[in-house]
């Protein structure tokens, strides 16, 4: 019967919390690309390395992002809507921002700039997207909504609400497009679908990942965001937009003692997005100061038992 993931990922972490003790754990064989180790994943040799599998099947089947940028630009030229060439998904938080910097800048498409607002979206966030929005002189609309009963069921049932909020922020921006009549979502996810940054949905809406065809490290697009106006608000964990990631982070620990963002991450330090030592802190339980709380008690969402 195989290892639980909670296990076997906790047994990953405790490898780096005391490097001057070796241990048992620190015989295990570790990948020489990414994070994972062979009690997170199967460890091979492949032409002379030790690399885990997730890691052998990015080389047998490579991304490109030349060719995923040149099928966004393909894509983006194709649409039909006489307005806006697309809708792109903005959160305030920096890939958003930079993938808008990049669609107007780079790709010469004006967007309807769209931005679901699940109540716990940061202020700071709220006046990056007002910010940013005036600055490159694009269509701004934002769609107020409540996520809290998703978020207090997720975190109380010790599950991250990442991919569940994802997924409904997405039908609220579909919705969008299609009554709309715009046919290209854009959004500012760094990892393509496979090898590719497209993926088709329902009623003939294309979503596009427009930095998986840059291949930007976290630092150059930290370099692009000191040429706009936008401010880091600094929330903890993977985020610049959201109030509630910190603190889900930090219950997700107490009951399985590791991030649910250890696939994430480990998947940017394989594709070169982020440099190791940046993502092991980031895979640390972030420290929430007291206000992140009181300020989500007040929107409605108490996590402080």
């Amino acid at each position: 019967m195989p290892i639980p993931l909670k296990y076997t990922i906790l047994s990953f972490l405790s490898l780096y919390k005391s490097p001057q003790n070796p241990t048992k754990d620190e015989e295990e064989l570790k990948c020489e690309i990414c994070l994972n180790t062979s009690k997170t994943s199967k460890i091979i040799n492949y032409q002379g390395k030790n690399i885990c599998m997730e890691c052998y099947y990015s080389l047998k089947y490579p991304r490109d992002p030349e060719k995923m940028r040149r099928e966004i630009e393909e894509t983006l030229k194709n649409t039909k809507n006489n307005k806006y060439s697309c809708i792109m998904a903005l959160s305030g938080g920096k890939d958003s921002v930079v993938a808008l910097y990049l669609l107007v800048k780079e790709f010469k498409v004006n967007p309807l700039c769209v931005t679901v607002d699940n109540k716990y979206i940061s202020e700071e966030a709220i006046e990056n997207c007002r910010r940013i929005t005036r600055y490159l002189d694009v269509d701004w609309m934002v769609l107020n909504r409540d996520f809290t009963e998703l978020f207090r069921d997720t975190i109380s049932r010790g599950e991250s609400p990442c991919r569940r909020c994802s997924e409904r922020i997405m039908r609220e921006v579909w919705r969008i497009a299609k009554m709309l009549d715009i046919p290209v979502i854009v959004t500012g996810h760094e990892l393509p679908f496979g090898t590719s940054a497209l993926k088709r949905l329902e009623g003939g809406v294309t979503v596009v990942r427009l930095l998986a065809g840059y291949k930007l490290t976290d630092e150059e697009r930290r370099n692009i965001l000191k040429k706009l106006p936008w401010k880091d608000p600094k929330l903890g964990g993977y985020t610049t937009n959201c109030l509630v990631l910190a603190p889900a982070i930090r219950e997700f620990y107490k009951k399985y003692g590791y991030s649910f963002e250890f696939k994430r991450i480990c998947a940017m330090v394989r594709y070169g997005l982020i440099d190791r030592e940046k993502a092991l802190q980031l895979l640390k339980c972030p420290e929430v100061p007291e206000e992140i709380y009181e300020e989500l008690k007040r929107r409605g969402l108490d996590l402080k038992h």
